[in-house]
């Protein structure tokens, strides 16, 4: 009990000396609040605490929008009208190609152009007279062919008839000759027996048997026979020579004449109705060739379109505003106009920088839009013994691949395993003008506990 309130008595001793010395007091105080700050500033800075709850990546730049300006034509530069580091606006002339070749290129599209514009305008001009004179033409002898065709069927018929008319009149004729030749025929089978009658009486009468009127009336009867005879080979021998007025072989070879000549005038007028409709028909091609031209027009046209396009490449512009970061060509050096080829010049927009950080897989999925992002940078740092105060922005994007899918790198050929980094996106709420792209940042994503991560839609 005695040493208990021994060694109560020394510390209250200890405690007055201490408040009778006021300097110990605020040294001990001092070395309290040191002693706290030290402890949060390991805890936070030296070991950070706050990664423990949040997501926390080093491996962050700044970025902004890189413009590759390159030549859409090949040729000579003429002028470049820019120099690294100088602000340009949009639509601003950078650089002046040679336009010479382009030019003449145009020239010359222009001119096959306006000489198809010339032979379009002379066959829209010739065209509707020349189609109606050729229909007109076809039409025209179509009827003459129809003209000679009535004519020659006519004829044709008429030579039929006479042929018929001929045909009967020459039976009629045949059987009328027949009929004349059967009566002379009979009338000399009467005249030789007239003159044996005549002969018998001479015989009777020289015997005095038959008296001489007999003999006189048999020569009578002799007589007449031989003149009845003469009379009837006189008919004959004119029905043999004589056809019936009209009706004879040579009108059937007149009528036979006037058909053929029909004929031959309507094969004539059936080639004649050849010739208009080639002729039609070919008038018909020129409508034809009037749409060939059309086309080749529109051809022409669009070559002289692209001509302009290519010689309206040659004053390349600025296609957003911004500064000069790079430049690559000189006056009088020769440019191509192939994707492949570097850049002319690089226009960086420095009103679009954003931070590009890459945040390991595994803590990705605490990771969502618009969740807001503490960033520090390290050309910027304010303070000696912590980070300084941060700058403050936020997600928009988090990347749907690994930066190592996004490089392209063939796989290794013994796999080993290695946690992946995904692209993170994000926007700063106050860029400061001195940032430059390409600096290195460390960003602090806070983030709710079990958050799941979310891709904004693609831009």
């Amino acid at each position: 009990m005695v040493e208990q309130v021994r060694q109560r008595m020394s510390l209250i001793g200890r405690m007055r000396r201490v408040i009778e010395r006021p300097y110990l007091l605020m040294a001990a105080i001092i070395l309290v609040l040191g002693a706290i700050w030290f402890t949060r500033l390991a805890l936070q800075e030296f070991l950070l605490l706050d990664r423990l709850t949040n997501v926390y990546t080093n491996d962050a730049q700044i970025k902004m929008d890189a413009y590759p300006i390159k030549a859409g034509v090949s040729g000579e530069v003429r002028d470049v009208l820019v120099k690294e580091g100088e602000r340009v606006e949009k639509d601003q002339i950078l650089v002046h190609l040679v336009p010479d070749d382009l030019q003449a290129e145009m020239r010359r599209a222009e001119a096959v152009a306006e000489g198809i514009v010339q032979q379009l305008d002379e066959i829209r001009r010739e065209l509707p007279l020349a189609l109606q004179q050729a229909q007109n033409e076809v039409a025209k002898v179509q009827a003459g062919l129809d003209t000679k065709q009535v004519t020659s069927r006519r004829a044709e018929v008429l030579l039929d008839v006479q042929r018929d008319r001929t045909d009967k009149m020459r039976r009629e004729h045949e059987a009328s000759l027949e009929a004349a030749r059967a009566n002379l025929r009979e009338q000399e089978s009467a005249v030789r027996d007239a003159e044996a009658s005549l002969q018998r009486m001479r015989s009777l009468a020289s015997e005095g048997v038959v008296s001489q009127d007999r003999l006189d009336s048999a020569q009578t009867a002799s007589d007449r026979a031989h003149a009845r005879l003469s009379a009837l080979r006189e008919q004959v021998r004119q029905a043999q020579e004589h056809y019936p007025a009209g009706d004879s072989p040579h009108m059937i070879r007149v009528h036979e004449q006037d058909w053929q000549r029909q004929q031959a005038e309507v094969k004539e007028q059936r080639a004649a109705l050849e010739a208009a409709r080639t002729n039609l028909q070919m008038v018909e091609m020129r409508g034809q060739r009037l749409k060939v031209l059309e086309a080749r027009y529109q051809e022409a046209q669009a070559q002289v379109e692209t001509a302009r396009l290519k010689l309206a490449k040659t004053v390349i512009r600025s296609p957003v505003s911004g500064l000069v970061g790079q430049r690559n060509i000189e006056p009088g050096s020769l440019v191509r106009g192939d994707g492949g080829n570097p850049p002319l010049l690089i226009i960086h927009d420095p009103e679009t920088r954003w931070i590009e950080a890459n945040v390991w897989e595994s803590d990705i999925s605490r990771v969502r839009v618009g969740r807001p992002v503490d960033i520090w940078i390290d050309a910027f740092k304010m303070s000696t013994l912590g980070r300084g105060k941060p700058f403050r922005g936020q997600v928009v994007r988090i990347n749907p691949t690994t930066s190592a899918e996004i490089s392209g790198l063939p796989p290794e050929r013994f796999f080993t395993r290695r946690e992946q980094k995904v692209p993170v996106k994000i926007s700063l709420d106050s860029p400061n003008p001195g940032w430059r792209a390409g600096m290195l940042a460390e960003v602090l994503i806070l983030v709710d506990d079990g958050a799941v991560a979310h891709e904004s839609p693609p831009r």
